[in-house]
């Protein structure tokens, strides 16, 4: 299977891709469009010039109607993607999805928010909003989002009730797979390409309607152009179910294959597609804008289409097999809602204390396992994440659920071990703070303490989706609270600066509008002080002693070289985390092979002394993320924390 790296680079060809089907529709229904303008000028000029013959091939009148179709067109699309553009839960309420809250005591919705919670902290990304389609009565489900920053998940209502949590967790791992492949923003650019093609048929609908009750010569020209134009917006249509077609088709096999991955449960998957095909009407999608977002569905949600290359998904049987070999094409009958089955129950005598320091690991084998689990969890990183919840207090979860409890916790993260600079912290939350916050904040550190450093980043990542419901006033306290708190002591520790980035840049998607990083960078030449920047924190991070960390930033500067290209173990003032900061913005614009080979390079100089610190796999973490490289959680540190 393809890694991370392979996939995102076959999502970006994906796209100019579909750019190129795009402008070739487009062009297809410029020349109809004009034919049938022609054709409608030719009838109003028959009684004036009879005799006369008349030219088809127009030039003027050519390029008058190939303007005003593109302006169309293009006007319809643009509208559609800044519509968009606020990210994926404009998707989600376009279609009558319903946000669940995060403090939901709704058994199914919490089941659910659950599931997604374990997905999210086993793939290493932000916890996305959750949305539920109440009128659906079918099995369905999707993902939207510019990128995981701003993704969110959608279930219809008769997924939540109807699926078991082996099945859910099947769905929302194949959605899960689509964020991490990229396939959202591809799914987000074919909706507002495509809409523009339906405008067509709706200017020749009006055209129609607006003069059906004439009968002069000049409206029966303009009614045959209608229906012209009309039709011609349905060839829009067919020509955008074909383009959806040619995107998703395969997608859905390998999000598929994905989910198995994740879950290694392949019935838990082909038991919610034998679901589908037994309910009747499978997963169909009554809102009136089904249409528009067909190719993002787990299933069809239009039906399977009678030409099968007009169809969005694989057929159901084809998918069923894939996971169950043995299935003999007999869908269940599925009519009455049962009663979700009770989540199993992890003691928490099972979640994480502080583990020992250091853990000893084996460089080459442990690098390479970890590069490929980055946007590819597997079913023990889900475990994992599900012993991690299960074993947090339930004051902790309770809190990063509410809007107020999660910047409370946000807060109790950054308090420093020093009283003295904790008091410091504690008078700034004083002053620039809601009042009474303080307390709160003091309630969760006590629990906190107790708690495993590896809990810190999925802690952050469990606050974010009550964190994104800030208003904008209160999300610039906010910011400014984090800020003062990480610099009360005159510095920056490597957490503070990854914690900070990590919450800033993840929050800034629902403030500031989705982030969408450019590849302009191909070369490692551009980014030689950027690389030797991360690799020498990164050594001294991890070996205290200057004489062990340049060798070990030598044992990672291996992976990067090439000809005519020198790297520099940089000097500790050089490399502080505000020169962090710069480098990692500038590495994020970076190719998909220079961020495997950097991080590459990142692990074989953590793992030069064959031991690591927690904080050192977390700041590694942190700095994935920051090239948009989600990293699950490292499992060397369970397996320490049941031995422990």
């Amino acid at each position: 299977m393809l890694d991370f790296f392979s996939r995102q680079r076959r999502a970006r060809q994906k796209t100019g891709q579909l750019l190129l089907l795009f402008a070739l529709a487009v062009s297809l229904i410029i020349v109809c469009v004009y034919l049938a303008v022609r054709v409608a000028y030719l009838w109003l000029q028959l009684n004036k010039l009879e005799g006369i013959p008349l030219p088809l091939w127009d030039p003027a009148m050519f390029l008058a109607v190939g303007a005003t179709t593109a302006v169309v067109i293009l006007g319809g699309s643009y509208y559609k993607i800044r519509e968009l553009n606020q990210g994926g839960f404009r998707v989600a309420e376009m279609l009558g999805g319903r946000l669940v809250a995060t403090v939901t005591e709704v058994p199914e919705e919490r089941r659910l928010l659950n599931v997604v919670e374990e997905m999210a902290i086993a793939s290493g990304v932000p916890v996305p909003e959750v949305y539920v389609m109440e009128r659906e009565r079918g099995i369905n489900a999707f993902a939207a989002g510019f990128g995981y920053d701003d993704a969110v998940i959608a279930v219809t209502r008769g997924a939540l009730h109807l699926l078991d949590r082996d099945e859910l967790q099947g769905v929302i791992a194949h959605e899960f797979s689509h964020i991490l492949n990229g396939d959202t923003l591809i799914n987000l650019r074919l909706i507002g390409w495509l809409h523009g093609l339906l405008l067509i048929a709706l200017v020749g609908e009006g055209l129609v309607r607006g003069l059906g009750r004439t009968r002069s010569r000049s409206g029966g020209a303009v009614i045959v152009l209608g229906f012209s134009l009309y039709l011609l917006g349905y060839l829009g249509v067919l020509l955008g179910n074909l383009i959806k077609s040619a995107i998703s088709r395969q997608r859905e096999y390998l999000a598929d294959s994905s989910a198995v991955q994740y879950t290694r449960n392949p019935l838990g998957l082909a038991g919610a597609l034998k679901k589908i095909g037994g309910l009747s009407g499978e997963g169909h999608i009554s809102h009136p804008q089904a249409m528009e977002a067909s190719h993002m569905y787990f299933s069809s949600g239009l039906g399977q289409s009678w030409l099968a290359s007009l169809s969005t998904h694989p057929p159901l049987f084809e998918r069923i097999l894939h996971l169950d070999p043995g299935f003999d094409g007999v869908f269940p009958a599925v009519s009455a809602l049962p009663v979700p089955e009770p989540m199993p129950i992890v003691r928490a005598s099972q979640g994480f204390r502080r583990p020992a320091d250091k853990v000893p690991v084996v460089s080459g084998a442990a690098a390479a396992a970890i590069l490929a689990t980055i946007g590819a969890p597997l079913q023990e990183h889900a475990a994992l994440a599900r012993t991690l919840l299960a074993g947090l207090p339930q004051e902790v979860t309770t809190a990063a659920r509410e809007l107020r409890g999660a910047s409370a916790l946000i807060y109790a993260l950054l308090l420093d071990r020093d009283s003295k600079i904790r008091d410091r912290q504690l008078d700034i939350l004083s002053a620039d703070e809601y009042q009474g916050v303080v307390a709160e904040v003091e309630r969760l550190n006590a629990h906190l303490e107790e708690l495993s450093p590896q809990l810190r980043l999925p802690l952050m990542d469990l606050a974010l989706p009550a964190l994104r419901h800030l208003s904008a006033e209160q999300h610039r306290v906010f910011k400014m609270c984090v800020q003062k708190l990480c610099g009360a002591d005159g510095k920056r520790s490597l957490f503070e600066f990854a914690l900070e980035q990590a919450l800033l840049r993840h929050l800034e998607a629902r403030f500031s509008g989705p982030r969408r990083q450019l590849v302009q960078i191909y070369g490692i030449r551009g980014v030689v002080w950027e690389c030797s920047c991360v690799l020498s924190l990164l050594a001294r991070r991890g070996h205290r002693d200057e004489g062990l960390a340049a060798q070990a930033f030598e044992h990672g500067r291996r992976i990067l070289l090439e000809p005519k290209v020198d790297f520099e173990f940089l000097a500790a003032k050089d490399c502080e985390p505000s020169s962090l900061s710069q480098a990692l913005a500038s590495l994020a614009a970076t190719s998909g092979l220079i961020k495997r080979k950097l991080l590459a390079a990142c692990l074989e100089t953590l793992l030069y002394d064959q031991t690591v610190q927690i904080a050192e796999a977390e700041l590694f973490r942190a700095v994935a993320d920051a090239l948009g490289c989600p990293v699950p959680p490292w499992l060397m540190f369970a397996e320490e924390a049941e031995t422990a």
